[in-house]
């Protein structure tokens, strides 16, 4: 393979990304935040649930938990949110066009891996579920261990674990914060993935094209 060629490595996120769960996270991000804010406030927008780490989102919804409250916060609406994809086998497969794609790239000789805000138990419970081992090296995946500040740094470990610089990769996310954080780190490209309703956002954000479902990724974005 060629060391100059313009996309040397894909990231991939997971949630709302390779596995619409979106629905099944908002449904579990509801149920904590009324708890932990009152079933009388309004539940933000679920962009404002989209990206950030668990600990993060918990700490602007509950600021006044300690550290070790957020996490056991973190384990429970993650708990949750397993128990809904359980309730709803039929929607737990991969994306439209995904295991196409990651054929399509692993034929072209390309190094691809997961950067997930998702904890280790989902890791685990995704592995199992998918498999995701037919197509991913667990130890390549980077996922919120609590070393990262943010995506971005997600992003750019993944890289390093690929053995690929960040310019040369391309990122796929559904968040318009991780898509932001991405160029401003200096990905090679960066792809956009929702509904059309989300893809102006999305292209505000960086995103350098937009699709709805990998069905219609543009091999020549590698090329």
């Amino acid at each position: 393979m060629p060391n100059d060629r313009p996309v040397r490595g894909v990231l991939f996120d997971f949630n709302g990304t390779l596995f619409f769960d979106t629905p099944f996270h908002m449904e579990a991000w509801t149920k904590v935040y009324m708890e932990l804010r009152g079933e009388k406030e309004q539940t933000p927008k679920d962009d404002f649930f989209r990206g950030p780490r668990n600990d993060a989102l918990i700490q602007v919804i509950a600021p006044q938990m300690t550290k070790e409250e957020r996490k056991a916060c973190s384990i429970r609406k993650e708990a949750v949110y397993r128990e809904i994809c359980r309730k709803n086998p039929e929607q737990v497969h991969l994306a439209p066009g995904a295991e196409e794609l990651f054929a399509a790239i692993k034929n072209q000789g390309i190094p691809f891996t997961l950067a997930t805000a998702s904890i280790l138990d989902n890791m685990n419970f995704y592995f199992e579920m998918f498999p995701l081992n037919r197509w991913f090296e667990r130890e390549q995946c980077v996922y919120d261990d609590g070393n990262y500040e943010n995506k971005g740094a997600m992003h750019l470990e993944a890289a390093r674990r690929l053995g690929v610089p960040f310019q040369k990769c391309l990122v796929v996310e559904d968040s318009t914060k991780s898509i932001r954080q991405a160029k401003e780190n200096g990905a090679g490209k960066v792809i956009g993935i929702g509904g059309k309703e989300t893809h102006p956002g999305l292209l505000r954000a960086g995103a350098d094209d937009c699709i709805c479902d990998f069905r219609e990724f543009d091999l020549r974005w590698l090329e």
